[in-house]
């Protein structure tokens, strides 16, 4: 799995956000930092399954 689907995406946070204690705050600056790097790259995500699950990283490299 390299993609995650709206509806994994959106399960996937649910999961993070009660992890995180039920609330996480973003401002509009990271916000808009995550959904246009500076980098240019469009997906920082890593999603790799796993036998029980998924394993979802941020690629966080410089490109090249």
């Amino acid at each position: 799995m390299t993609y995650l689907s709206n509806v994994n995406l959106r399960a996937v946070l649910a999961v993070l956000v009660r992890r995180a204690g039920g609330e996480v705050e973003l401002s509009n600056e990271e916000l808009y930092d995550a959904m246009m790097p500076a980098d240019g790259r469009a997906e920082p995500l890593v999603v790799v399954e796993t036998p029980a699950g998924v394993r979802i990283s941020v690629d966080d490299l410089p490109p090249g």
